[in-house]
Protein backbone atom coordinates (compact mmCIF):
# COMPACT_ATOMS: atom_id res chain seq x y z
CA UNK A 1 0.00 0.00 0.00
CA UNK A 2 1.11 3.51 -0.80
CA UNK A 3 0.63 6.35 1.35
CA UNK A 4 -1.40 9.02 -0.32
CA UNK A 5 -2.67 12.38 0.80
CA UNK A 6 -6.57 12.34 0.65
CA UNK A 7 -8.94 14.73 1.19
CA UNK A 8 -11.68 13.70 3.84
CA UNK A 9 -15.39 15.71 3.02
CA UNK A 10 -17.07 15.70 6.37
CA UNK A 11 -20.72 17.40 6.28
CA UNK A 12 -21.18 18.64 9.99
CA UNK A 13 -22.38 21.69 11.32
CA UNK A 14 -21.17 22.70 14.86
CA UNK A 15 -22.48 24.74 17.68
CA UNK A 16 -19.81 27.21 17.44
CA UNK A 17 -19.87 27.22 13.16
CA UNK A 18 -23.73 27.54 13.53
CA UNK A 19 -23.83 30.85 16.12
CA UNK A 20 -21.01 32.33 13.79
CA UNK A 21 -22.70 32.49 10.35
CA UNK A 22 -26.38 32.05 10.83
CA UNK A 23 -28.42 35.14 11.61
CA UNK A 24 -31.55 35.15 13.18
CA UNK A 25 -34.15 35.08 10.56
CA UNK A 26 -37.35 37.08 10.62
CA UNK A 27 -39.44 35.47 7.99
CA UNK A 28 -41.33 38.71 6.20
CA UNK A 29 -43.02 38.97 2.83
CA UNK A 30 -41.00 38.99 0.33
CA UNK A 31 -41.44 40.06 -3.30
CA UNK A 32 -39.47 38.74 -6.59
CA UNK A 33 -38.50 40.93 -9.17
CA UNK A 34 -40.81 41.23 -12.41
CA UNK A 35 -40.21 39.11 -15.26
CA UNK A 36 -39.35 36.28 -12.79
CA UNK A 37 -38.84 33.02 -14.12
CA UNK A 38 -40.28 30.02 -12.12
CA UNK A 39 -40.21 26.46 -13.17
CA UNK A 40 -38.83 23.13 -12.35
CA UNK A 41 -36.01 20.54 -14.28
CA UNK A 42 -35.31 17.36 -15.49
CA UNK A 43 -32.78 15.42 -17.31
CA UNK A 44 -33.26 12.80 -20.54
CA UNK A 45 -32.09 9.94 -18.65
CA UNK A 46 -33.74 10.11 -15.65
CA UNK A 47 -37.23 10.41 -16.55
CA UNK A 48 -37.64 9.65 -20.37
CA UNK A 49 -36.84 5.91 -20.28
CA UNK A 50 -35.12 3.52 -22.50
CA UNK A 51 -32.09 5.76 -23.32
CA UNK A 52 -30.34 2.45 -24.75
CA UNK A 53 -27.51 4.09 -26.47
CA UNK A 54 -25.66 5.85 -23.47
CA UNK A 55 -23.19 4.62 -21.01
CA UNK A 56 -25.15 4.72 -18.09
CA UNK A 57 -27.52 2.64 -20.07
CA UNK A 58 -24.41 0.22 -20.66
CA UNK A 59 -23.26 0.42 -16.81
CA UNK A 60 -26.72 0.09 -15.46
CA UNK A 61 -26.88 -3.69 -17.29
CA UNK A 62 -23.41 -5.02 -15.27
CA UNK A 63 -25.76 -4.96 -12.29
CA UNK A 64 -24.31 -4.40 -8.53
CA UNK A 65 -23.82 -0.30 -9.27
CA UNK A 66 -27.36 0.98 -7.97
CA UNK A 67 -27.48 0.78 -4.69
CA UNK A 68 -31.77 0.31 -4.86
CA UNK A 69 -30.87 -2.38 -7.48
CA UNK A 70 -32.58 -0.89 -9.90
CA UNK A 71 -31.88 0.06 -13.38
CA UNK A 72 -33.41 3.14 -15.09
CA UNK A 73 -35.65 1.02 -17.66
CA UNK A 74 -38.73 3.17 -18.72
CA UNK A 75 -38.05 5.49 -15.95
CA UNK A 76 -41.10 7.95 -15.94
CA UNK A 77 -41.84 7.67 -19.72
CA UNK A 78 -41.65 11.03 -20.45
CA UNK A 79 -40.30 10.03 -23.59
CA UNK A 80 -43.72 9.63 -24.28
CA UNK A 81 -45.77 11.19 -21.68
CA UNK A 82 -43.98 14.34 -22.19
CA UNK A 83 -47.33 16.43 -22.75
CA UNK A 84 -48.99 15.01 -19.99
CA UNK A 85 -46.02 16.52 -17.79
CA UNK A 86 -45.91 19.50 -19.43
CA UNK A 87 -49.75 20.04 -18.98
CA UNK A 88 -49.25 19.89 -15.46
CA UNK A 89 -46.17 22.40 -15.00
CA UNK A 90 -48.71 24.81 -17.22
CA UNK A 91 -51.36 24.43 -14.35
CA UNK A 92 -48.77 24.57 -11.57
CA UNK A 93 -48.00 27.84 -13.24
CA UNK A 94 -44.79 27.34 -14.06
CA UNK A 95 -43.12 29.96 -16.89
CA UNK A 96 -39.15 28.10 -17.45
CA UNK A 97 -38.73 23.89 -18.01
CA UNK A 98 -35.08 23.31 -18.42
CA UNK A 99 -34.98 19.26 -19.71
CA UNK A 100 -31.78 17.90 -21.76
CA UNK A 101 -31.43 16.75 -25.08
CA UNK A 102 -29.76 12.79 -24.60
CA UNK A 103 -27.10 12.75 -26.76
CA UNK A 104 -26.84 9.39 -27.42
CA UNK A 105 -30.78 9.53 -29.24
CA UNK A 106 -28.95 12.66 -31.70
CA UNK A 107 -26.26 10.40 -32.42
CA UNK A 108 -26.44 6.90 -31.76
CA UNK A 109 -23.95 5.73 -34.03
CA UNK A 110 -20.94 8.29 -34.68
CA UNK A 111 -21.60 10.62 -37.50
CA UNK A 112 -25.17 8.82 -38.00
CA UNK A 113 -27.84 11.62 -37.00
CA UNK A 114 -31.72 10.44 -36.16
CA UNK A 115 -34.39 12.57 -38.08
CA UNK A 116 -37.01 10.96 -36.01
CA UNK A 117 -35.31 11.64 -33.04
CA UNK A 118 -34.41 15.11 -33.92
CA UNK A 119 -38.33 15.54 -35.00
CA UNK A 120 -39.24 14.18 -31.35
CA UNK A 121 -36.76 16.78 -29.41
CA UNK A 122 -38.84 19.51 -31.78
CA UNK A 123 -41.95 18.81 -30.85
CA UNK A 124 -40.71 18.73 -27.77
CA UNK A 125 -39.68 22.13 -26.84
CA UNK A 126 -43.08 23.26 -29.06
CA UNK A 127 -45.01 21.59 -26.80
CA UNK A 128 -43.23 24.04 -24.11
CA UNK A 129 -43.93 27.09 -26.40
CA UNK A 130 -47.78 25.88 -26.95
CA UNK A 131 -48.29 26.43 -22.97
CA UNK A 132 -46.35 29.54 -22.92
CA UNK A 133 -43.24 27.97 -20.54
CA UNK A 134 -40.66 29.17 -21.86
CA UNK A 135 -37.73 25.64 -22.75
CA UNK A 136 -33.82 25.31 -21.36
CA UNK A 137 -32.27 23.19 -23.30
CA UNK A 138 -29.09 21.16 -21.56
CA UNK A 139 -27.13 20.07 -24.38
CA UNK A 140 -25.08 17.27 -22.26
CA UNK A 141 -26.71 15.72 -18.85
CA UNK A 142 -24.42 13.27 -17.25
CA UNK A 143 -24.67 10.80 -20.35
CA UNK A 144 -22.20 10.06 -23.08
CA UNK A 145 -22.99 7.91 -26.38
CA UNK A 146 -21.82 4.34 -26.09
CA UNK A 147 -19.79 4.60 -28.96
CA UNK A 148 -17.70 7.61 -27.30
CA UNK A 149 -17.02 6.09 -24.05
CA UNK A 150 -15.94 3.17 -26.63
CA UNK A 151 -13.17 5.98 -27.52
CA UNK A 152 -12.34 6.98 -24.11
CA UNK A 153 -14.89 9.27 -23.49
CA UNK A 154 -13.97 12.93 -21.87
CA UNK A 155 -10.75 11.02 -21.40
CA UNK A 156 -10.19 11.76 -25.48
CA UNK A 157 -9.13 14.93 -26.65
CA UNK A 158 -11.55 14.20 -29.62
CA UNK A 159 -14.53 14.55 -27.51
CA UNK A 160 -14.69 18.61 -27.59
CA UNK A 161 -14.73 18.89 -31.55
CA UNK A 162 -17.22 15.58 -31.43
CA UNK A 163 -19.25 17.65 -28.74
CA UNK A 164 -19.03 20.96 -30.53
CA UNK A 165 -20.29 18.91 -33.33
CA UNK A 166 -23.29 17.38 -31.76
CA UNK A 167 -23.90 21.10 -30.59
CA UNK A 168 -24.00 22.35 -34.38
CA UNK A 169 -26.09 19.41 -35.52
CA UNK A 170 -28.75 20.91 -32.42
CA UNK A 171 -28.64 24.24 -33.10
CA UNK A 172 -29.10 23.74 -36.72
CA UNK A 173 -32.14 21.63 -36.65
CA UNK A 174 -33.74 23.29 -33.33
CA UNK A 175 -32.29 26.89 -33.06
CA UNK A 176 -35.55 28.43 -34.69
CA UNK A 177 -37.19 27.52 -31.18
CA UNK A 178 -34.02 27.30 -28.30
CA UNK A 179 -33.67 30.76 -26.18
CA UNK A 180 -31.87 29.01 -23.38
CA UNK A 181 -28.97 26.73 -23.52
CA UNK A 182 -27.01 24.99 -21.14
CA UNK A 183 -23.87 23.89 -22.45
CA UNK A 184 -22.97 21.06 -19.92
CA UNK A 185 -24.15 19.78 -16.71
CA UNK A 186 -22.27 19.92 -13.33
CA UNK A 187 -19.03 19.20 -15.52
CA UNK A 188 -17.01 19.46 -12.23
CA UNK A 189 -19.47 16.52 -10.93
CA UNK A 190 -19.12 14.96 -14.20
CA UNK A 191 -14.84 14.60 -13.47
CA UNK A 192 -15.06 13.84 -10.08
CA UNK A 193 -17.52 11.58 -9.57
CA UNK A 194 -16.67 9.91 -12.63
CA UNK A 195 -12.67 9.98 -12.67
CA UNK A 196 -12.01 10.72 -8.80
CA UNK A 197 -14.57 9.39 -6.64
CA UNK A 198 -15.36 6.36 -9.13
CA UNK A 199 -18.54 7.04 -7.86
CA UNK A 200 -20.27 7.17 -11.49
CA UNK A 201 -19.08 5.58 -14.71
CA UNK A 202 -16.33 4.28 -15.81
CA UNK A 203 -15.63 4.56 -11.94
CA UNK A 204 -12.39 5.58 -11.98
CA UNK A 205 -10.32 6.82 -9.34
CA UNK A 206 -7.05 8.62 -11.11
CA UNK A 207 -6.35 11.65 -10.62
CA UNK A 208 -4.55 12.55 -13.18
CA UNK A 209 -7.59 11.37 -15.43
CA UNK A 210 -9.49 13.61 -13.35
CA UNK A 211 -7.40 16.37 -14.13
CA UNK A 212 -7.83 15.67 -17.81
CA UNK A 213 -11.61 15.32 -18.10
CA UNK A 214 -12.08 18.69 -15.91
CA UNK A 215 -10.17 20.27 -18.84
CA UNK A 216 -11.82 18.12 -21.97
CA UNK A 217 -15.10 19.61 -20.37
CA UNK A 218 -14.05 23.05 -19.84
CA UNK A 219 -12.79 23.52 -23.59
CA UNK A 220 -16.09 22.10 -24.51
CA UNK A 221 -18.47 24.39 -23.03
CA UNK A 222 -16.36 26.99 -25.07
CA UNK A 223 -16.55 25.00 -28.45
CA UNK A 224 -20.04 24.75 -28.10
CA UNK A 225 -20.54 28.36 -26.51
CA UNK A 226 -19.44 29.24 -29.80
CA UNK A 227 -21.06 26.99 -32.26
CA UNK A 228 -24.53 28.45 -30.95
CA UNK A 229 -24.02 31.63 -31.87
CA UNK A 230 -22.11 31.29 -34.95
CA UNK A 231 -25.03 28.81 -35.99
CA UNK A 232 -27.41 30.91 -35.29
CA UNK A 233 -26.34 33.85 -37.08
CA UNK A 234 -25.69 31.91 -40.11
CA UNK A 235 -28.89 30.38 -39.79
CA UNK A 236 -30.19 33.72 -39.90
CA UNK A 237 -32.40 32.87 -36.90
CA UNK A 238 -34.52 35.38 -35.44
CA UNK A 239 -33.99 34.12 -32.18
CA UNK A 240 -31.78 35.42 -30.25
CA UNK A 241 -30.55 32.95 -27.44
CA UNK A 242 -29.04 33.18 -24.48
CA UNK A 243 -25.57 30.58 -23.47
CA UNK A 244 -24.72 29.28 -19.98
CA UNK A 245 -23.49 26.74 -18.13
CA UNK A 246 -24.76 24.91 -15.55
CA UNK A 247 -22.46 25.21 -12.26
CA UNK A 248 -22.71 22.90 -9.16
CA UNK A 249 -21.62 25.32 -6.92
CA UNK A 250 -21.16 23.60 -2.86
CA UNK A 251 -20.51 25.53 -0.69
CA UNK A 252 -17.09 24.67 0.99
CA UNK A 253 -16.66 25.89 5.16
CA UNK A 254 -13.55 24.81 7.52
CA UNK A 255 -15.05 21.94 9.87
CA UNK A 256 -12.97 24.28 12.45
CA UNK A 257 -13.03 28.48 11.64
CA UNK A 258 -10.56 28.76 13.90
CA UNK A 259 -8.15 25.66 12.42
CA UNK A 260 -5.82 27.12 9.81
CA UNK A 261 -5.62 23.85 8.18
CA UNK A 262 -9.09 23.26 7.68
CA UNK A 263 -9.60 27.01 6.58
CA UNK A 264 -6.71 26.10 3.92
CA UNK A 265 -8.40 23.20 3.17
CA UNK A 266 -11.84 24.46 2.29
CA UNK A 267 -10.49 27.13 0.23
CA UNK A 268 -8.60 24.41 -1.79
CA UNK A 269 -11.41 22.31 -2.77
CA UNK A 270 -13.24 25.16 -2.95
CA UNK A 271 -10.80 26.51 -6.00
CA UNK A 272 -10.40 22.79 -7.49
CA UNK A 273 -13.95 22.47 -7.68
CA UNK A 274 -15.79 25.99 -8.51
CA UNK A 275 -12.88 28.80 -8.52
CA UNK A 276 -10.96 27.48 -11.32
CA UNK A 277 -13.53 26.27 -13.89
CA UNK A 278 -15.63 29.72 -13.67
CA UNK A 279 -12.27 31.96 -13.64
CA UNK A 280 -11.12 30.19 -16.53
CA UNK A 281 -15.12 30.57 -18.48
CA UNK A 282 -14.22 34.67 -17.53
CA UNK A 283 -10.54 34.84 -18.39
CA UNK A 284 -10.18 32.04 -20.75
CA UNK A 285 -6.79 30.91 -19.15
CA UNK A 286 -6.77 27.27 -17.75
CA UNK A 287 -5.04 27.59 -15.20
CA UNK A 288 -2.86 25.09 -12.93
CA UNK A 289 -3.57 22.19 -12.13
CA UNK A 290 -5.97 21.15 -14.88
CA UNK A 291 -3.73 23.67 -17.84
CA UNK A 292 -0.26 25.26 -18.01
CA UNK A 293 -1.89 28.56 -17.70
CA UNK A 294 -2.73 28.35 -21.76
CA UNK A 295 -5.26 31.49 -22.92
CA UNK A 296 -8.23 30.19 -25.08
CA UNK A 297 -9.87 32.68 -26.93
CA UNK A 298 -13.01 30.99 -27.58
CA UNK A 299 -13.20 29.90 -24.06
CA UNK A 300 -12.95 33.98 -22.73
CA UNK A 301 -15.95 34.92 -21.72
CA UNK A 302 -18.10 31.79 -23.19
CA UNK A 303 -21.12 32.61 -21.23
CA UNK A 304 -24.22 34.79 -21.31
CA UNK A 305 -25.33 33.66 -17.83
CA UNK A 306 -24.37 31.37 -14.76
CA UNK A 307 -26.62 28.60 -13.93
CA UNK A 308 -25.91 27.52 -10.17
CA UNK A 309 -27.34 23.89 -8.88
CA UNK A 310 -27.19 23.59 -5.09
CA UNK A 311 -27.75 21.17 -2.36
CA UNK A 312 -25.91 21.29 0.89
CA UNK A 313 -22.33 22.56 2.03
CA UNK A 314 -19.50 20.64 2.62
CA UNK A 315 -16.82 21.00 5.73
CA UNK A 316 -13.60 20.04 5.04
CA UNK A 317 -10.51 19.16 7.18
CA UNK A 318 -7.48 17.70 5.78
CA UNK A 319 -6.31 14.18 6.33
CA UNK A 320 -3.19 11.81 5.41
CA UNK A 321 -4.51 7.99 5.90
CA UNK A 322 -2.80 4.67 4.28
CA UNK A 323 -5.34 4.17 0.75
CA UNK A 324 -5.65 1.36 -0.91
CA UNK A 325 -4.69 0.83 -4.58
CA UNK A 326 -8.05 1.91 -6.36
CA UNK A 327 -9.38 3.48 -3.38
CA UNK A 328 -11.14 6.67 -2.57
CA UNK A 329 -11.56 8.44 0.59
CA UNK A 330 -15.20 10.16 1.04
CA UNK A 331 -16.50 10.54 4.36
CA UNK A 332 -19.98 12.17 4.91
CA UNK A 333 -21.26 12.53 8.85
CA UNK A 334 -24.03 14.76 9.99
CA UNK A 335 -24.29 15.42 13.36
CA UNK A 336 -26.85 14.02 16.05
CA UNK A 337 -29.93 16.40 15.62
CA UNK A 338 -28.93 18.49 12.44
CA UNK A 339 -32.32 18.27 9.91
CA UNK A 340 -30.93 16.36 7.01
CA UNK A 341 -32.86 15.19 3.69
CA UNK A 342 -33.16 11.13 2.37
CA UNK A 343 -30.08 11.65 0.45
CA UNK A 344 -28.34 12.26 3.98
CA UNK A 345 -27.19 15.76 3.03
CA UNK A 346 -27.48 18.09 5.78
CA UNK A 347 -29.80 21.07 4.87
CA UNK A 348 -28.42 24.29 5.42
CA UNK A 349 -30.02 27.22 3.56
CA UNK A 350 -27.37 30.21 4.25
CA UNK A 351 -24.95 28.07 2.28
CA UNK A 352 -27.06 28.81 -0.64
CA UNK A 353 -27.00 32.64 0.08
CA UNK A 354 -23.06 32.59 0.17
CA UNK A 355 -22.88 29.84 -2.69
CA UNK A 356 -24.61 31.95 -5.37
CA UNK A 357 -23.30 35.25 -3.47
CA UNK A 358 -19.63 34.21 -5.22
CA UNK A 359 -20.53 34.39 -8.40
CA UNK A 360 -21.63 38.26 -7.82
CA UNK A 361 -17.87 39.38 -9.28
CA UNK A 362 -18.38 37.87 -12.85
CA UNK A 363 -21.49 40.52 -13.41
CA UNK A 364 -23.12 37.78 -15.32
CA UNK A 365 -27.14 37.38 -14.86
CA UNK A 366 -27.79 34.24 -12.77
CA UNK A 367 -30.67 31.30 -13.00
CA UNK A 368 -30.51 28.51 -10.36
CA UNK A 369 -31.15 25.38 -12.65
CA UNK A 370 -31.57 23.26 -9.69
CA UNK A 371 -32.39 23.54 -6.05
CA UNK A 372 -34.57 20.75 -4.07
CA UNK A 373 -34.81 17.98 -1.83
CA UNK A 374 -35.05 13.94 -1.59
CA UNK A 375 -37.96 13.98 1.22
CA UNK A 376 -40.69 11.28 1.56
CA UNK A 377 -42.32 14.36 3.90
CA UNK A 378 -43.62 16.68 2.00
CA UNK A 379 -43.92 19.23 4.87
CA UNK A 380 -40.24 19.03 4.60
CA UNK A 381 -40.18 19.79 1.20
CA UNK A 382 -42.31 22.67 1.91
CA UNK A 383 -39.96 23.93 4.68
CA UNK A 384 -36.77 23.67 2.00
CA UNK A 385 -38.50 26.02 -0.69
CA UNK A 386 -39.66 28.81 1.60
CA UNK A 387 -36.21 28.85 3.38
CA UNK A 388 -33.89 28.20 0.45
CA UNK A 389 -36.07 30.62 -1.77
CA UNK A 390 -35.79 33.50 1.36
CA UNK A 391 -31.78 33.27 1.00
CA UNK A 392 -32.35 33.65 -2.92
CA UNK A 393 -34.15 36.67 -1.97
CA UNK A 394 -31.54 37.83 0.27
CA UNK A 395 -28.87 37.69 -2.48
CA UNK A 396 -31.38 39.68 -5.00
CA UNK A 397 -31.81 42.68 -2.36
CA UNK A 398 -27.96 42.27 -1.87
CA UNK A 399 -27.47 43.78 -5.56
CA UNK A 400 -27.00 39.59 -7.20
CA UNK A 401 -28.79 39.38 -10.48
CA UNK A 402 -30.88 36.62 -10.20
CA UNK A 403 -33.19 36.24 -13.10
CA UNK A 404 -34.93 32.55 -12.57
CA UNK A 405 -35.09 29.84 -9.98
CA UNK A 406 -35.91 26.11 -11.34
CA UNK A 407 -36.84 23.41 -8.90
CA UNK A 408 -34.75 20.28 -8.97
CA UNK A 409 -37.05 18.21 -10.03
CA UNK A 410 -40.59 18.58 -11.62
CA UNK A 411 -41.10 14.65 -11.23
CA UNK A 412 -40.00 11.94 -9.28
CA UNK A 413 -37.28 10.19 -11.31
CA UNK A 414 -34.30 7.81 -11.46
CA UNK A 415 -31.69 9.42 -9.69
CA UNK A 416 -28.32 8.07 -10.85
CA UNK A 417 -26.94 5.34 -8.39
CA UNK A 418 -29.37 5.90 -6.15
CA UNK A 419 -32.41 4.42 -8.35
CA UNK A 420 -35.26 5.20 -7.32
CA UNK A 421 -35.90 5.42 -3.80
CA UNK A 422 -35.40 9.08 -3.51
CA UNK A 423 -38.04 11.30 -4.02
CA UNK A 424 -37.18 14.91 -5.53
CA UNK A 425 -40.34 15.51 -7.66
CA UNK A 426 -43.03 18.28 -6.60
CA UNK A 427 -44.88 15.56 -8.42
CA UNK A 428 -45.03 12.13 -7.38
CA UNK A 429 -44.56 9.10 -9.48
CA UNK A 430 -46.29 5.79 -9.32
CA UNK A 431 -43.22 3.49 -11.21
CA UNK A 432 -46.24 0.58 -11.78
CA UNK A 433 -49.24 2.93 -13.53
CA UNK A 434 -46.78 5.84 -14.54
CA UNK A 435 -49.63 7.90 -12.36
CA UNK A 436 -48.71 11.65 -11.54
CA UNK A 437 -49.72 13.39 -8.31
CA UNK A 438 -48.67 16.94 -7.53
CA UNK A 439 -47.48 17.10 -3.74
CA UNK A 440 -48.94 19.97 -1.63
CA UNK A 441 -45.90 21.12 -2.12
CA UNK A 442 -46.31 21.74 -5.74
CA UNK A 443 -49.42 23.90 -4.90
CA UNK A 444 -47.27 25.64 -2.41
CA UNK A 445 -44.94 26.61 -5.13
CA UNK A 446 -47.27 27.49 -7.83
CA UNK A 447 -48.87 30.32 -5.21
CA UNK A 448 -45.97 31.39 -4.88
CA UNK A 449 -45.54 31.76 -8.48
CA UNK A 450 -48.92 33.25 -9.41
CA UNK A 451 -47.96 35.78 -6.48
CA UNK A 452 -44.60 36.47 -7.44
CA UNK A 453 -43.67 36.60 -3.55
CA UNK A 454 -43.89 34.68 -0.41
CA UNK A 455 -46.64 35.85 1.97
CA UNK A 456 -45.83 36.14 5.79
CA UNK A 457 -48.75 33.42 6.37
CA UNK A 458 -47.29 30.78 4.13
CA UNK A 459 -43.98 31.38 6.02
CA UNK A 460 -45.69 31.05 9.41
CA UNK A 461 -47.79 28.08 8.47
CA UNK A 462 -44.36 25.75 7.15
CA UNK A 463 -41.80 28.00 9.90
Amino acid sequence: MKQKKWYKIIVLSTRKWEEITTPKEEYKEIIFPSGFLWGAATAAHQVEGNNTNNHWWAWEQEGGHIHDGSVSGRACDQYNLYEKDFELAKELAHNVHRFSIEWSRIEPKEGKWSEKEIEHYREVIQALLDRDITPMVTLHHFTNPIWLQEKGGWLNPQSVELFERYTKIVTETMGDLISFYNTINEPMMVASLGYFLGIHPPCRTDLSEFLTVGKHLLMAHGKSYRAIHETVKDKGFKIKPKVGIVKQIPYFAPLDPDSDADVQQAKLMDDMVNRWYLDAIQSGIVAQPFGTGEELDYLKNSWDFIGVNWYTRILATPITEIQAEGGSSLSMNVPEGAETTDMGWEVYPEGFYHSLMSVKKYKKPVYVTENGIATMKDEQRCRYILRHLYQLHRTIRDGLSVKGYMYWSLIDNFEWAEGFAKRFGLVEVDYNTMERTPRPSAYLYRDIIKGNKITEQQFQKYL
